[in-house]
């Protein structure tokens, strides 16, 4: 898997352990860096001895995972002026622009970060690890360590702060979206429930601030008023997932209608559960409020435009993009361009401009060989280092191991009952048989 940022100063590709920053203004101004095994122990690095780059070591916390640099979790500040990733070695390491990217703080996490998130007055970074934690960690003092802010009692999937910093939404595997208030987020201020599987992205509609987005494994988009936890409206992406799934659901139910059993119905069941659209990407445009995602396994990128009325909020579906496969990443920039990433090795990156005509919104594909603007160039200049992704391309998805399998034991306990109790039926009416036969034995 593979990631693409955008911002203001520059975008950024995110392939494994190494990444590769832009400039937007100058696309020869180019920053490269690939993640190293901190080199000192203690509290400084808490991976233990250093090993030479590109080797895997242990992770003390998890034996079975090799630690290789690999980048879990990256963003920009909302100005463009902060970027940082946190890795698995457990070192979150933040860069400023205005110092031609140079490293300004590293230090270590207390456990695997799976998403990161700046505060708009971009003084505190917050860090959501496995364990269901968020951690804030000052910009202003790197020396500081982190403060824990929140605690989930599964793993945390996203994380994402209101405009005004008032407030910080977490979503976790177990369906639930909380909205904790800042400073003090030991005080909730609400719960967004309705998902029946794990929530897997969040995102704050740019012109709409009191409205989240949420997608899940449960094969739905949906959208809340955070502040009170109530449920705007729900997208559900069944029908687009169906034409990929379709044929694989009916050798399930073929194989169930012949055989009868139980064990296949659950089984089937699992599947449909599994088998459900997964959202893994949600972009939302700056000016037309309109909300771009990706699903699992599924080559559709689909765009709605969201407006709210007194009467409430509509979702419109605008179109669907066909990416050829399902993309690693998207997002769109300050032009309200979309950036779309594939894992295609002749053209990873496919770039579309937004316009509006006659209250109509259309989208053009960009042709990076009939234009000299700088977009045009920086398509060109990622498009040829085909090079830089050849470690995403074999990488499953983070996704595709989160549902809940859920099987109905009720139907195989049943089944068994009545087995058990066709045998008792049996032996009890041979048993009858065999006597009379010997008590007529006795009596000749």
């Amino acid at each position: 898997m593979a990631t693409l940022l955008c911002s203001k100063q520059a975008v950024v590709c995110i392939s494994r352990n190494k990444f590769t920053l832009i400039s937007t203004s100058n696309v020869d101004k180019i920053f490269e860096h690939s993640r190293k095994k901190p080199t000192s122990s203690g509290s400084d690095g808490a991976e233990g001895q250093s090993s030479e780059q590109g080797q895997p070591t242990a992770n003390e916390g998890d034996p079975q995972h090799l630690s290789n640099g690999q980048i879990l979790a990256s963003n920009f500040s909302p100005s463009g002026r902060y970027f940082a990733v946190c890795d698995d070695y457990k070192q979150l390491t933040v860069w400023e622009a205005k110092t031609e990217w140079e490293s300004s703080s590293t230090r270590t996490v207390s456990r695997r970060c799976i998403a990161l998130a700046f505060n708009h007055k971009e003084d505190t970074i917050y860090v959501g690890d496995k364990s269901g934690d968020v951690y804030s960690y000052s910009l202003n003092n790197p020396t500081e360590d982190g403060v824990l802010l929140v605690g989930h009692i599964s793993m945390l999937l996203d994380v994402v702060v209101s405009q005004d910093d008032r407030f910080i939404m977490t979503a976790d595997r177990d369906e639930k979206i909380r909205v904790s208030c800042l400073p003090n987020s030991y005080h909730i201020q609400t719960f967004c429930l309705g998902h029946t599987q794990f929530v897997s992205r969040l995102a704050v509609l740019p012109n709409l601030p009191n409205v989240l987005v949420s997608g899940s494994g449960d094969g739905t988009v949906r959208f809340w008023n955070y502040i009170e936890g109530h449920q705007l409206h729900c997208i559900s992406l069944d029908s687009t997932h169906q034409e990929r799934s379709k044929g694989d659901s009916a050798v399930v139910d073929s194989e169930t209608g012949e055989n009868g059993d139980s064990a296949s119905s659950s089984v089937a069941k699992v599947e449909e559960q599994v088998d459900r659209p997964t959202v893994t990407c949600i972009a939302c445009c700056r000016t037309h409020n309109i909300v771009a995602v990706s699903l699992l396994n599924n080559p559709s990128v689909l765009l709605y435009q969201v407006t709210q009325s007194n009467s409430g909020l509509e979702c419109v579906q605008l179109c669907t993009l066909d990416s050829e496969v399902s993309p690693w990443s998207l997002c769109f920039d300050d032009s309200d361009q979309l950036w779309i990433l594939r894992p295609v090795e002749a053209q990873p990156l496919v770039v579309y401009s937004l316009s509006e005509e006659s209250g109509n919104i259309k989208l053009t594909k960009l042709d990076p060989t009939t234009s000299t603007s700088n977009t045009s160039k920086l398509i060109t200049k990622i498009n040829d280092n085909t090079q830089f992704f050849k470690d995403a391309y074999n990488q499953e998805s983070f996704y595709s191991t989160l549902h809940k399998r859920q099987i109905d034991n009720m139907g195989h306990y049943l089944e068994r009952k009545h087995q058990r109790e066709e045998f008792q039926k049996q032996k009890k009416e041979a048993g009858q048989v065999k006597g009379q036969g010997s008590k007529k034995q006795k009596t000749n």
